[in-house]
């Protein structure tokens, strides 16, 4: 886990956007940190090859509106989030599924402080987290399955919109989190992220959707970017060697 000192030098950031599609376009990219290591040579000429280590611009632990709102909750998503921001304002924060050394989720998974590495082969696309070990699958050019079984990371199938890769999940266990702050969803979630080169090929964006209409009013946007970093290598992470945060009772204390 020693990524987690290098979050303030190579990080990116989740910026939610409203809930009108044409908020993707409209996104602003905080781009809050500058500097050689993040901004390397430019990956491949081809718009479509999106391989290679992509490292997290601005990191930040919470999902937030561009106005610096939260998403627009319905009564039960607004009553979940209350009761674990109130439990951690008590020192006693309620567990997520990281705390257990279990997947992230997606599309938090996207937002770590840790490198990850996209590799395509024919049908699919391969993303690899070095976060926990996390690997996500993404089945190309194929419908989503009439049925889905719940899993940490959800079934996911792409396709290429122009050079613009769209990926579409569901079934994400209920047991994961958006956000580190308790921001939380129900079975029924569907995620799109739209991925694609920009800045020259220098840097990786994702747009996405995010909706749940037991937990959000209506659908909501957020976007991420990620620089290419090909000094980079995936390393070991171990969670279990090092768990601070193991939960007692539903709950963690960080030490």
């Amino acid at each position: 886990m020693k990524r987690l000192t290098m979050a303030a030098a190579g990080a990116a950031a989740l910026l939610a956007a409203t809930a009108c599609p044409t908020a993707w376009a409209q996104a602003v990219d905080t781009d809050l940190l500058e500097g050689p290591l993040l901004r390397p040579a430019r990956s491949s000429a081809d718009p479509r090859d999106l391989s290679g280590v992509w490292f997290v611009r601005v990191y930040t632990p919470r999902v937030m509106t561009t106005n610096g709102r939260n998403p627009p909750f319905t009564p039960k998503g607004r009553a979940e989030w209350e009761e674990r921001a109130q439990a951690e304002k008590d020192g006693r924060p309620i567990a997520d599924a990281s705390a257990y050394c279990w997947p992230h989720g997606t599309p938090r998974v996207m937002n770590s402080p840790y490198p990850l590495q996209i590799i395509q082969t024919k049908g699919k696309t391969t993303i690899i987290h070095e976060v926990n070990h996390n690997v996500r699958h993404i089945y190309m050019d194929e419908p989503m399955p009439q049925t889905v079984e719940p899993t940490f990371l959800g079934a996911s199938v792409g396709r290429w919109e122009g050079d613009t890769l769209v990926v579409d999940t569901q079934g994400v266990s209920d047991r994961t989190w958006l956000d580190e702050r308790g921001i939380t969803h129900g079975k029924g979630m569907k995620v799109q992220e739209r991925f694609r080169k920009i800045e020259d090929g220098k840097v990786l964006e994702s747009l996405v959707r995010i909706e749940d209409p037991e937990y959000f009013t209506e659908p909501w946007f957020t976007r991420m970017t990620f620089s290419w970093r090909p000094d980079m290598r995936i390393s070991e992470y171990v969670c279990e060697e090092n768990n601070r945060n193991m939960p007692v009772n539903g709950r963690t204390v960080a030490q």
